[in-house]
C-alpha cells in the first residue's frame, strides 16, 4: 500500500490539476464570500497543520509570499493557543488535514475562528469534522488513502496550495505576463513526477542498504526543498524506524557540523540553479574533509552541478523541473528511501504505528472526492466553479 501510493502520485497530481485548472488557465479555486473582491482584502495567511501536512503547509508559504506578496506564518496545530495568535478578519486562516479529523488541526481551526479570520480547510474527506467546521473548503483529490504516512496525500496538498498561491495573486493583480507560463509549466508535473519515480525506484537500492550500516542520517537542503527535508525526516523514523533529521544546509555549519564523520552520513539536496550553490559546495567539501559519506540528489541535464556529484559516494540525478515545482519532485527519492529501508529491515511499512491516534483513513467516493464547497449557516455554494 505504502509503495502503491508512491506510485499514484502522478495520477494523483493529474486529477487535482484537471480539476482546478480550467480552459485558457484559469484557476476554478473559488467564489463568494471567497471572490476576488473578498481575496482582495486578505492582509495575512496563517496556515495551520500537524505532521506530514505541516511540511505541505511549509511548502505553501514559499509560493503564497513569492507569488500573491503576502506575510505568511505556518504553525504545527499543536502548538495553536501556546501564545497569542494575531489573527483578524483580514486574516485567510487556512487548515490543512488529509483526514479532516486530527484534534490539534480542529482546535486550531476554532481559535482561529473565534478571532475572526476568514477559515479555510484543505482535506481529503469532504464530510470530515474540520470541513464541517470551516467556512469553507476545498478537497484534496487523493481517493483512498490505505495508509498512515501520507505520500499521495501530501502531493495533492502541495498542489492545491499552490494553485491557491496563484489564485491569491491573481485576485491581488500580481499575475503578469509569466503567469499563463507557470501554469502550463504546472501541467508537466504529473509526467516529471512519473519520470522521477522511475529513476529512484532503479536508484535507491544500493543507498538503502549502505544506509543500514548507520546509526542516522542528515538530511540537508535550502530554499522551498528545505520542507521536503523536514518531511523526508519523518518518513525515515515513521516508516524505516530510522533516524533521520532534516535541516537547513546554510545552518548546518553553525554548530552541528562538530557531529560529521565517517560515522555519520550526510544527505544533499542541491538543485542546479539554487543561489546558495557555493554554500552547498563548500559545505561538501568539508563534509568530505571530515570523512562523512555523503549522498547527493540533484537535477540532472546540461547544468548538473558535476563538482558536487564528483564528490558524492552515492548520488541520483532527478529530472529537471521548473522551480516551483521541485518541492514535489525532490521528495520522491526519500520517499522511496523510507520505503525500502523500511522493507530490508522487514518492517510493515504499510501500517508502521506512528500515530498517537489513529485516524479512520478517508474513503471518499469518486463524486464527492471531485467537489469542493463552501459551508455557509443558510446554504452551501460551491468552491468550484
Amino acid at each position: 500500500m505504502f509503495l502503491g501510493e508512491i506510485r499514484e502520485q502522478p495520477r494523483v497530481l493529474s486529477n487535482t490539476l484537471a480539476q482546478y485548472l480550467g480552459p485558457g488557465y484559469h484557476l476554478k479555486m473559488v467564489k463568494p464570500p471567497l471572490d476576488g473582491i473578498s481575496l482582495k482584502k486578505i492582509n495575512k495567511v496563517y496556515l495551520t497543520a500537524s505532521g506530514t501536512s505541516f511540511h505541505a503547509a511549509l511548502t505553501a508559504r514559499y509560493l503564497i509570499e513569492e507569488l500573491a506578496e503576502l506575510p505568511t506564518v505556518v504553525e504545527q496545530a499543536s502548538e495553536c493557543g501556546q501564545h497569542q495568535l494575531l489573527v483578524d478578519n483580514c486574516t485567510l486562516a487556512i487548515t490543512v488535514s488529509q483526514s479532516g479529523r486530527s484534534k490539534g488541526t480542529l482546535r486550531a481551526l476554532e481559535l482561529a475562528k473565534k478571532k475572526g479570520a476568514i477559515t479555510l480547510a484543505l482535506v481529503n474527506e469532504p464530510k470530515s469534522p474540520l470541513a464541517t467546521l470551516a467556512q469553507g473548503y476545498i478537497t484534496t483529490l487523493a481517493g483512498r488513502v490505505l495508509t498512515p504516512s501520507s505520500t499521495k496525500a501530501f502531493s495533492s496538498q502541495t498542489l492545491v496550495l499552490g494553485l491557491l498561491a496563484f489564485r491569491l495573486a491573481q485576485a491581488r493583480g500580481l499575475a503578469g505576463n509569466g503567469f499563463r507560463d507557470e501554469l502550463q509549466r504546472m501541467e508537466r508535473l504529473p509526467e516529471i513526477v512519473r519520470r522521477a519515480i522511475t529513476i529512484c525506484e532503479e536508484g535507491i537500492g544500493p543507498i538503502a542498504s549502505a544506509l543500514l550500516g548507520y546509526q542516522h542520517l542528515n538530511i540537508l537542503a535550502s530554499g522551498n526543498l528545505l520542507p521536503m527535508v523536514y518531511e523526508g525526516g519523518l518518513k525515515l523514523k515513521e516508516v524505516a524506524r530510522f533516524f533521520a533529521e532534516g535541516s537547513s544546509a546554510g545552518e548546518f555549519g553553525h554548530g552541528p557540523l562538530a557531529i560529521a564523520g565517517p560515522e555519520s552520513p550526510v544527505m544533499l539536496l542541491a538543485f542546479n540553479d539554487q543561489d546558495n550553490g557555493s554554500v552547498h559546495k563548500d559545505l561538501a567539501h568539508e563534509l568530505k574533509r571530515r570523512g562523512s559519506p555523503l549522498i547527493i540528489i540533484t537535477e540532472d541535464g546540461p547544468l548538473r552541478n558535476n563538482g558536487l556529484l564528483g564528490l558524492a559516494d552515492h548520488s541520483i540525478l532527478l529530472p529537471q523541473a521548473p522551480p516551483l515545482m521541485r518541492p514535489q519532485v525532490a521528495l520522491i527519492p526519500l520517499q522511496l528511501l523510507a520505503c525500502r529501508m523500511g522493507q530490508l529491515k522487514g518492517l510493515n511499512v504499510d501500517n508502521p504505528g506512528g500515530l498517537l491516534y489513529q485516524a479512520a483513513y478517508s474513503e471518499p467516493d469518486e463524486d464527492r472526492a471531485a467537489e469542493s464547497y463552501f459551508q455557509d449557516p443558510k446554504d452551501q455554494r460551491r468552491l468550484v466553479s
